[in-house]
């Protein structure tokens, strides 16, 4: 891997053992990749280490502000975020979006739209973030220290959590200037 584009936040980039019959994994270049790849001295089965794919989602109220969480875990313990996490196996990446948003801020939502997808070469994650309108009340849930609705001349821009939240959130801003002309 590339070492300005080297993966620090992967759970298997320190992987040792094989999943599949225990024996040592080597980092090796296959004919095949290019990229060195973990792979079983055994029975070669080939660990890749691929991105983790994420989803997140921009509550708007019905005034057109933002609604961001407060973490209360790390990574970036203490800085605001919109509602988002892991897609877990067996749901759509919108399914995720909307579960991370009920779980996270205790809010549902209706009218999922595409805002972009972005990578965190860094960290192996890639996350669809999506807006929607937000349906009642928002509270602190899991992971949440606290909820608030920003405006968007607002927006803590200094105090928030990934480039995956500045980017999506001004992608948002962007998009809601081009409809409004």
């Amino acid at each position: 891997m590339p070492k300005n584009r080297e993966v620090i936040g992967h759970p298997h980039q320190d992987s040792r053992f094989c999943m599949h019959c225990g024996s040592a994994l080597k980092e090796q270049l296959t004919s095949m990749d290019t990229m060195p790849r973990l792979i079983c001295t055994k029975c070669k089965f080939v660990h890749y280490i691929n991105p983790r794919p994420a989803a997140g989602l921009i509550p708007i109220d019905t005034d057109g502000r933002i609604l961001l969480a407060r973490r209360d875990i790390e990574p970036q313990l203490g800085s605001w975020v919109f509602p988002g996490g892991f897609i877990d196996i067996g749901e759509t990446v919108e399914e995720a979006a909307v579960r991370e948003t009920r779980e996270e801020v205790r809010l549902e939502v209706q009218n999922l739209q595409l805002i972009g997808v972005y990578t965190r070469i860094t960290a192996g994650v890639i996350i669809t973030v999506f807006t929607a309108e937000a349906l009642g009340t928002a509270t602190a849930a899991h992971e949440t220290a606290e909820v608030k609705w920003f405006e968007k001349d607002n927006i803590p821009w200094s105090e928030l959590a990934f480039e995956t939240t500045t980017w999506a959130l001004e992608e948002y801003i962007k998009k809601q200037a081009f409809t409004k002309t």
